[in-house]
């Protein structure tokens, strides 16, 4: 039976309000049954372990709770309706990445005389966020799906920011990250008294901007007409939103999509006035993150082991995006769908580029394994002998510089046959959340299942590669895979493995560390015979699919061209994606999830001008092959004797390529 948003309206609030009541009731039952419920309240008893606990643990966790719920709901009601968009929220939007690396920057490298100016510091990482954000997608006059996506790959540079100094900083590594899985743990009221203050001013403010943001609800240019100064107020109330995030990220850490998933759910439900929303997001904000901590807080009784709230809150609200997804229908302007396909610049004819790309493979092989940096950044040639004779040094070199060509060339592969098959030209490995999945089974097999053998995990993690794209596929079907949808349901995938991964990590104990660095892309623990595997399966699955480049070309066109043509296009997509994910799968075991580069590879060689498939994959091969060897040599050298990532070196390299794409574009 369907339910009427009217009733919808009045039914959802109630219902949070009742259970999260209840669960405060349910704790104070033990009390009450001793006539101690006031005690355990306001003055427990000393002798009393209970009624300790209970004051300066688990209610002040509550109050904590309730507080962070409301205050992201509320900023999330107040950015939704500034961008006019229900996916716009501090998470998506990199607010909530900016924070986290300024603070993990802050605490890490700031002396603690400047304790004082933290909250300044997260701030300013909050807005420079949002800003990047801001500025990539107003040259698509914030179009949905560019605010969101460029909000996703800002996301996906912080955390890989975060990421280095967290594994440079490895004292700091188990607080750090359990941080940034968002624990409400408390043991006492301090916490809670420091943010109160905070919350309460900023979110009257908001309240007190309702008019404002009615009116700029109603679009910029009425809003103009009606002589508002659209400018400053979106400003003004973008920065008491970012404020309310930072306040409670620097605090709690990161707490996930409750500010995209209240405000968006109120909003369908009937809730488009800004009073009645931001009422309501407050209670409903508040309510739905004590219910879910209460249910964690047992959860994490019966194991005994913590379970972060953050992690956990992600893994509900991110399926609520897809879900807004459905609903909301996200269309892409006209303009901004045909920009996303790249211009070709003649360079040079295509047989000689290709010539040219190899040459320089080959030429940064031998150059990569000869040549390196010592510790004040001068150039240190090897003999030319000792790679005739492949002595220890030359053999660890040839070991880690093949791992990264091989699953550039993989990934490049994947990346094109899912832009291809996808049709379209901003899909990848990385983005579709094949290569979480990849990574998450192979993180719970080796933590939960005791899996240690190479071969048993390629094998899991193709499993939950082919399951991941699947699960998307069938996502889009109702909407004929289109583009846009393909990739934001891919990131909500994505979001939602990436808690889970953190989930596990947190139950990791001594492998986080190795665990850390393999998920930021390493080539450390490659072995030679596991980089052979991986080639011979890349270089195998290659081949086939270039066999097939002819029903590859007419899959480009679109389905009905395709079955038009002949093409029997449900059979051939799903060879071709489940190629994509086992391609994605084995790179991903050999050097981690590495991001970004079966999303720039084949975008390159488009716009190098390699427009049919066959050329379009062999374009695509050696440039993910080139960029990842590049990639390689300066984690290994750039900071000599410590060595970076392979993985975050490639991503940082990857935004870039897509900050100044979009750029250009803008």
């Amino acid at each position: 039976m369907m339910l009427r948003p009217a009733r919808a309206a009045t039914l959802i609030p109630a219902v949070f309000i009742l259970l999260a009541t209840a669960s405060l009731l349910i704790d104070l039952v033990p009390f009450a049954q001793h006539g101690a419920t006031w005690q355990a309240l306001f003055a427990p008893d000393e002798t009393s372990f209970d009624q300790i606990f209970y004051h300066f643990s688990t209610l002040p966790r509550t109050v904590m709770a309730f507080m962070c719920g409301a205050g992201l709901a509320v900023a999330g009601a107040a950015i939704q309706t500034i961008f006019r968009n229900p996916l716009a929220s501090p998470v998506t939007l990199g607010v909530g990445s900016g924070v986290e690396l300024a603070l993990t920057v802050f605490l890490v490298l700031a002396p603690a005389s400047l304790a004082n100016w933290q909250d300044l510091f997260t701030l300013a990482g909050g807005m420079g966020a949002l800003g990047i954000v801001y500025l990539i997608a107003s040259g698509r006059s914030n179009a949905s799906l560019w605010l969101i996506l460029a909000g996703m790959i800002v996301n996906l540079l912080l955390h890989s920011a975060t990421q280095i100094f967290i594994l440079f900083n490895q004292q700091f590594l188990d607080s750090v990250f359990m941080w940034g899985a968002g624990d409400l743990a408390q043991n006492g009221w301090d916490s809670t008294l420091y943010l109160a203050p905070r919350l309460i001013i900023a979110i009257l403010a908001v309240v007190a901007l309702v008019r404002p943001l009615d009116i700029l609800a109603l679009g910029d240019e009425t809003a103009n007409s009606l002589g508002a100064p659209v400018k400053w107020l979106r400003l003004g109330i973008l920065a008491i939103a970012v404020f309310i995030t930072a306040s409670i990220i620097s605090t709690v850490g990161m707490i996930g999509f409750i500010g995209l998933a209240v405000p968006a759910t109120l909003r369908f439900v009937g809730y488009t006035r800004s009073r009645g929303l931001l009422a309501m997001s407050f209670l409903v904000g508040g309510c739905g993150l004590v219910i879910i901590d209460y249910v964690m807080r047992h959860f994490a009784g019966t194991g005994g082991d913590i379970f972060p709230t953050g992690a956990a809150t992600a893994l509900i609200g991110a399926p609520f995006v897809i879900i807004i997804l459905r609903k909301a229908r996200i269309m892409p302007d006209g303009n901004a769908n045909r920009q996303d396909h790249p211009t070709d610049y003649k360079i040079t004819s295509r047989h000689m580029l290709l010539t040219g790309l190899f040459a320089l493979l080959v030429v940064g092989l031998v150059a990569s394994l000869l040549v390196s940096l010592d510790g004040n950044s001068h150039p240190v040639l090897t003999p030319i002998s000792d790679l005739f004779a492949f002595t220890s040094t030359i053999g660890d070199r040839t070991q880690r510089t093949l791992a990264a060509i091989v699953c550039g060339a993989a990934l490049a592969v994947s990346g094109t046959l899912i832009q291809r098959v996808g049709h379209n030209p901003m899909a990848s490995p990385e983005i579709t959340g094949v290569s979480s999945a990849t990574a998450l089974t192979m993180i719970i097999a080796m933590v939960y299942f005791g899996f240690d053998g190479r071969t048993e995990l390629m094998l899991i993690g193709s499993v939950g590669g082919i399951i991941s794209l699947f699960v998307l596929l069938a996502l889009c079907r109702n909407f004929n895979h289109a583009p846009h949808y393909l990739l934001l349901n891919g990131l909500a995938l994505t979001a939602v493995l990436g808690s889970v991964v953190r989930i596990a990590l947190t139950h990791s104990g001594t492998k986080a560390t190795m665990l850390i660095s393999w998920l930021a892309g390493t080539t450390y623990f490659t072995r030679l015979d596991e980089v052979i595997t991986v080639a011979i399966i890349t270089a195998i699955l290659s081949i086939l699919i270039l066999l097939a480049r002819r029903p590859l070309e007419l899959a480009s066109m679109g389905s009905d061209q395709a079955v038009s043509l002949g093409l029997g296009i449900s059979a051939f997509r799903l060879a071709m994606m489940t190629g994509a994910a086992i391609l994605a799968a084995v790179s991903t075991l050999l050097v981690g999830p590495l991001s970004f580069v079966g999303l720039m590879a084949p975008h390159l060689a488009r716009i190098a001008g390699f427009r049919l498939a066959g050329a379009h994959l062999l374009g695509a091969i050696l440039i993910g092959a080139n960029v990842m060897m590049v990639a390689e040599w300066l984690a290994r050298n750039i900071i000599y004797p410590q060595q970076l990532p392979t993985g975050l070196i490639a991503a940082l390299i990857g935004t870039a390529y897509f900050l100044i794409l979009s750029a250009r574009r803008s």
